[in-house]
């Protein structure tokens, strides 16, 4: 058995062990999330190359007797230095990273790694504002992801002036039902999450909203992760005013 292999990752995580040593988290296509130890003191080579939010092609060792993976090199591809400078960015990415590992990819680590490694990378060549938008997008097809994203394009067939609302029970977006387990969702609002699942992503980048819209939006896919995972997500409570 080869016990040295690479593969593409993203660093999600570190935490000291030890005096000189990290456990990085990893998000990897192939494997999901896994755990890695990194040996190194602040002035190593590899400790600078494996940082938060790097990602590129990792060297790995398994250690099967003492069930431990070592990160031997990393060479980086893309290294989200503006997450260091911008507070919505590292806490998008924070919650990217949270709903990965809680989630265990939703069973599906290559999907999970492609949404968020194309989120991060968009992140870092995108202003805040934009970002914003980017981080709705991607929660909205990770929704997808885990099976639990409602159908927004029965939205069109709304009478043109009816009021919409989402069914928490039923999770399904319907017309003129204001029941107790509903809450209203402006047609605008559905119709953008329409729009991400049914067009292409370079033709929903163009599109705009307003500010409402904005928080509408996020109200809701926050409230559709947190009440399906059953569970508070730490980095949507931290980040509570900058998200």
């Amino acid at each position: 058995m080869n016990r040295s292999y690479y593969t593409n990752a993203i660093i999600l995580n570190l935490k000291p062990a030890g005096e000189n040593n990290s456990t990085v988290t990893l998000l990897t296509p192939d494997k999901g999330v896994i755990y890695a130890t990194l040996y190194g003191g602040p002035k190593s080579k590899l400790r600078s190359l494996a940082a938060l939010w790097h990602s590129g092609k990792i060297w790995l060792y398994e250690n099967p007797e003492k069930k431990q993976t070592k990160i031997s090199d990393m060479e980086v591809s893309n290294y989200h230095q503006s997450f260091g400078e911008n507070l919505f960015k590292m806490y998008a990415a924070s919650l990217a990273a949270e709903i990965a590992i809680k989630t265990h990819c939703a069973g599906s680590p290559e999907v999970c790694f492609k949404l968020i490694s194309g989120f991060l990378d968009g992140m870092e060549l995108c202003d805040e504002e934009q970002s914003r938008l980017g981080l709705i997008r991607f929660l909205w097809r990770y929704l997808e992801l885990m099976g639990i994203q409602p159908d927004a394009s029965v939205a069109g067939a709304f009478a043109p002036n009816s009021n919409s609302y989402y069914n928490k029970y039923e999770n399904c977006f319907e017309e003129n039902n204001s029941g107790p387990y509903c809450f209203e969702v402006s047609r605008e609002a559905v119709n953008y999450l329409a729009a991400i699942s049914l067009l292409q992503p370079s033709q929903v980048r163009l599109l705009k909203i307003s500010k409402n819209v904005y928080e509408e939006l996020k109200s809701l896919v926050f409230f559709l992760l947190e009440s399906n995972l059953e569970t508070e997500l730490n980095s949507i409570k931290t980040g509570t005013g900058i998200l």
